[in-house]
């Protein structure tokens, strides 16, 4: 697949290609020992099937098990212009996704940066509260890039079984254990108008930010229930 990157040469080492590499190698074995369960696959497969272009919306601490699991899904992911937004990326590329950086502080730079990356591509990937935090809050930015491009948001979230919980990190990121139950869960898609008023962002952003805490308890839910179906 494309690979789309805004141009920083800083990060584009062989050890950032390299742990990168590495890290997605490790990700698919663990994902080969997980009883892995996906619930909504209906709406992804929807919006695919009828050429609807959209953007995965999840929070920053629970990206690591969606890109494993959503392997193969035509997408492009958005990551910051940095060290660390440049080892995602690798790890984008190695389960076959595209990819695209763009600066942490580009303030309104980054709508335009995100406009052009995505705007050959039928579905997008984002952290709605990243790369920088506050934790769980959704950017208004993701509305405004959504409107402008014509995206539908699709809400995703993931829990586990057992995991390692980085609690020191903004994010608190979230990393399955192997041989452990691991739930993802798809709602409906949102549709965004094309030309957004300020109240429409606010009410469209606590919207996405409330659909993805409801999609949050679901799976913790699902992976405390007994059974070992595999998707």
């Amino acid at each position: 697949m494309k690979e789309t990157k805004v141009d920083n040469p800083s990060h584009k080492g062989p050890r950032v290609r390299i742990k990168g590499w590495f890290l997605s190698q490790l990700l698919r074995l663990q994902r080969l020992t997980w009883r892995a369960h996906i619930e909504g696959r209906e709406h992804l497969d929807r919006l695919y099937a009828g050429n609807k272009r959209f953007l995965f919306c999840f929070w920053h601490g629970k990206y690591v098990p969606i890109f494993p699991l959503l392997e193969g899904s035509n997408a492009c992911v958005v990551s910051s212009q940095s060290e660390r937004g440049s080892i995602i990326a690798e790890i984008c590329r190695n389960f076959g996704y595209q990819s695209v950086q763009i600066p942490d502080q580009a303030r309104h730079g980054s709508l335009r940066l995100m406009e052009e990356a995505l705007s050959g591509a039928q579905a997008g990937g984002i952290a709605v509260d990243g790369p920088l935090g506050p934790r769980h809050r959704v950017k208004s930015g993701v509305i405004r890039m959504a409107s402008a491009l014509g995206l539908d948001l699709l809400p995703v979230s993931v829990d586990s079984r057992k995991k390692i919980v980085f609690k020191k990190r903004w994010d608190r990121r979230e990393i399955p254990l192997p041989f452990t139950k691991v739930c993802l869960v798809i709602g409906e898609p949102i549709e965004v108008p094309p030309e957004l008023r300020s109240g429409q962002v606010r009410n469209l952003t606590d919207n996405l930010a409330e659909t993805i805490a409801k999609l949050d308890k679901k799976a913790e839910n699902m992976v405390r229930k007994n059974g070992t179906q595999k998707e």
